[in-house]
C-alpha cells in the first residue's frame, strides 16, 4: 500500500532544533549542580614551596653566645707617653710614624669587641685617652709595668691578656710568643699555661703568620719577666703578636683584617679554654 504521508515543514524543524538547545542547557546546570556551586571553584590553584623557618626556629642561630660569668682584663701594651717599640733603626715603622702603643690598643679593642661576642664580661686597663682612677698614679703621663700590675689586682679579673709587639735586631726574628708565668707564688690557680696553650693553638688556627707561635715560660726568658704576668694575682698572659723588626710582621701588624684575625684567635682560645674547664 503506497503512504501519501506529507515531509516535515519548516516549523518542526524549528522546533526540533529548540529542543535541542534546551537539552544541552538542562545538561549543563546538572554539571554545574554537581560542583560546590561558588564562584571561587573556578579559581587557579598556586601552589607554594614550603616556608622555610624563621631565624631561631627550627635552626641554630650563628654567632649568638650564652652570657657568661667570667671577667676578662686586656691590657693594650704601652700607651700615652710611652710609644713601646716601632722607633729604632731596625724597625720597618721607623719612617710611618707608627709605634707599638697604636697597633696594641687597635687589637685591644677589637679583642675586646670579639670576647664580648662570645658573651664574656670584659674591661680594658686603660683607652689610651685616660688612665683608671684606682691606681696610685705619679703623673708621669706613662702606665708602668708596676702600676698596671696593682691595677690589675684591683679589678681581680678572672683572666687576663697583656698585648705587644716584639723587636730584635736579628730581622730575621718573626712570629708570635705567649709568654705565661709559673713560677708566682701569689697566683690564685694554675690556669696560665693551659690558657696559653689554647690561646696559642687559636692563633694559628685564625692567623696567617710568619712562623708557628711559641709558647715561652717567661722565668725561662731573661728579657721576659713582665710584671703584669709576674706580680699579678689572676692567670694570664702577654702576647707578643709578632716584629716590628721582621719585614713581613711589620706589614701584617699594620692591616686592620690582620689584627681582626689576631684579636679573633686570643678570643676563641680564651673560650675555648673556659669551655674545657666546664668538661
Amino acid at each position: 500500500m503506497i503512504c501519501h504521508c506529507k515531509k516535515p515543514t519548516a516549523l518542526l524543524l524549528v522546533l526540533a532544533l529548540l529542543l535541542s538547545l534546551i537539552g544541552s542547557c538542562l545538561a549543563g546546570c546538572s554539571k554545574k549542580q554537581a560542583g560546590d556551586g561558588s564562584a571561587a571553584a573556578k579559581k587557579e590553584v598556586i601552589e607554594l614551596p614550603p616556608a622555610s623557618p624563621a631565624m631561631g626556629v627550627g635552626r641554630v642561630m650563628p654567632g649568638v653566645y650564652v652570657d657568661r660569668d667570667e671577667l676578662i682584663l686586656i691590657d693594650p701594651g704601652h700607651g700615652f707617653d710611652d710609644p713601646g717599640t716601632g722607633d729604632t733603626d731596625a724597625s720597618w715603622w721607623k719612617t710611618l710614624d707608627v709605634r707599638e702603643r697604636d697597633v696594641t690598643l687597635a687589637v685591644a679593642k677589637m679583642l675586646n669587641e670579639e670576647l664580648q661576642a662570645r658573651g664574656f664580661r670584659t674591661m680594658m686597663t686603660h683607652d689610651g685617652v685616660t688612665f683608671p682612677e684606682e691606681f696610685n698614679y705619679d703623673g708621669n703621663n706613662k702606665f708602668m709595668p708596676d702600676e698596671r700590675a696593682a691595677y690589675i689586682n684591683y679589678v681581680a679579673p678572672d683572666y687576663m691578656v697583656s698585648v705587644h709587639v716584639n723587636s730584635a735586631e736579628n730581622q730575621g726574628a718573626c712570629g708570635a710568643i705567649v709568654f705565661y708565668n709559673l713560677t708566682s707564688p701569689t697566683k690564685w690557680n694554675d690556669w696560665s699555661e693551659p690558657a696559653a696553650e689554647f690561646i696559642a693553638d687559636a692563633i694559628d688556627e685564625y692567623v696567617v703568620i710568619s712562623a708557628p707561635t711559641k709558647l715561652g715560660n717567661e722565668i725561662t726568658h731573661e728579657f721576659a719577666s713582665y710584671a703584669v704576668t709576674r706580680d699579678t694575682h689572676a692567670p694570664g698572659c702577654l702576647i707578643e703578636m709578632g716584629y716590628a723588626t721582621n719585614e713581613v710582621d711589620a706589614q701584617n701588624l699594620l692591616r686592620e683584617d690582620w689584627q681582626r684575625s689576631m684579636a679573633e684567635g686570643i678570643a676563641a682560645g680564651i673560650a675555648r679554654f673556659f669551655d674545657s674547664l666546664e668538661e
